[in-house]
């Protein structure tokens, strides 16, 4: 059963896409995956299905990138259009096992396309059982939000916020963007990217001579030593997680590849500057770095990661255009194989979290991932029960599985190290 839900909001309009926007949009384009966020969640009892359109109702009316949609310009060039109202749909399954007909519907939402032009980046079903709700089931495209804007979306639907959205929505992040205040901001930062990318070394990874099929797999280390290793640094000499983290990847990636200074993009989230710290929308963009490692103290190597981290965040913020043409223009200077694609995403809080008991040993494992383009080198880093989590995604026609491994073993093996001798 399908049900309609009319909603109407605040803000409607057409602009071009915002920075974060085009960020998503030239990842879903360079690796042909529309990248959607969402999950399952067991309902509260006694909610209905009258309850779940109420919400559904509430997030289309309150946000406005939950009623943007795209259109192409006459070049090509995708622009936002926001809607002040229309209809969304909640779908509605009666199953005798609702877990496994919540995850099929899951997988359905997931894997069938979305037409941007016509669809809403939301979808949203339920699963009944005797007829009683059981299971919640939502997915939204990237292209709409990203992890931080989805938590922020969490925790108000929680509370029901009434008070208008907080920061600028993407109509007004396009709006800035395109002032002489924008404009500065982004030549700025190509300045810096075009700087970096002159000096990187030659590039890494190359050629794998171990290629496996499918091309690209998922490895997931499981560490409690990490998040310990982290709070006694952070304890004995000031650091703070996110340069240690940083630092060990940058050792862990010269020892195994024997590149110095090492070429890092950052994910940095953007929600430290003006009107965009509760957002709703995407506004993660790469930052780009260069940690110098050769045979110093690890110490030191926290402090070089620390520094050229601030410097690739306050560049970090840029139109997505101009970072796209620099690079190939850059590329082609350097050769085919010259390629900016090894980032570190460090997800975990801003606190280490003190960690009793931990299991005494790492879990690492690899599974195949796709044949699709993706990432050479990409590592999100984070919180779990007593342990750090490292999700690692490795294209094994540069990066066999046994190095990637390394780098990952190596890495929780430096941290360790320095907290030891701290």
């Amino acid at each position: 059963m399908r049900i309609s839900v009319a909603f109407e909001g605040v803000g409607a309009g057409e602009a071009p896409l915002s920075w974060g926007q085009q960020d998503i949009w030239a990842s879903m384009t360079r690796f042909g995956d529309q990248l959607p966020l969402g999950g399952i969640s067991p309902v509260p009892a006694g909610t209905t299905v009258d309850d779940v359109c109420a919400e559904l109702r509430y997030l289309m009316s309150r946000y406005q990138v939950l009623r943007t949609r795209v259109r192409f310009a006459a070049d090509g060039t995708p622009r936002q259009v926001v809607a002040a109202a229309g209809e969304a749909v909640l779908e509605v399954v009666d199953a005798q096992d609702p877990a496994v007909e919540a995850d099929r519907m899951l997988r359905r939402f997931r894997r069938e396309s979305v037409d941007f032009t016509d669809d809403w980046p939301i979808r949203m079903g339920v699963v009944r059982h005797d007829g009683r709700v059981t299971h919640l089931c939502a997915v939204i495209w990237h292209l709409a939000m990203d992890r931080s804007g989805a938590a922020v979306m969490l925790r108000e639907v929680a509370a029901r916020v009434q008070e208008p959205v907080a920061g600028m929505q993407p109509l007004e992040q396009a709006g800035w963007q395109a002032s002489e205040a924008g404009a500065r901001q982004s030549r700025n930062a190509l300045r810096h990217w075009e700087r970096v990318l002159r000096a990187m070394p030659a590039p890494w990874p190359g050629l794998s001579r171990r290629r496996e099929r499918p091309r690209h797999w998922k490895g997931r280390l499981v560490s409690p030593a990490i998040p310990l290793a982290s709070r006694v640094l952070a304890e004995r000499t000031g650091a703070d997680p996110a340069s240690t983290l940083l630092a060990a990847f940058a050792v862990a990636v010269r020892r195994c590849a024997g590149i110095d200074p090492v070429p890092v993009l950052l994910v940095t989230n953007n929600r430290f500057r003006a009107g965009l710290a509760d957002v709703v929308a995407p506004v993660a963009q790469p930052g780009l770095c260069l940690v110098d490692v050769a045979d110093a103290p690890f110490g030191a190597v926290v402090d070089s990661a620390r520094r050229a981290a601030t410097v690739a965040y306050k560049h970090a913020y840029y139109d997505t255009a101009g970072k796209e043409s620099l690079v190939a223009r850059i590329a082609a200077e350097r050769g085919p194989q010259f390629r900016v694609d090894f980032h570190l995403n460090d997800r975990r809080g801003p606190d280490t979290p003190q960690v009793r008991g931990a299991v005494p040993r790492r879990t690492l494992e690899w599974v195949p991932f796709k044949d699709t383009p993706s990432s050479r080198l990409f590592v999100h880093a984070d919180d779990a029960e007593r342990a750090t989590v490292l999700t690692c995604y490795a294209d094994t026609h540069h990066l066999s599985l046994a190095e990637a491994s390394t780098v990952l073993t190596t890495l929780e093996t430096v941290l360790t190290e320095a907290a030891r001798s701290a």
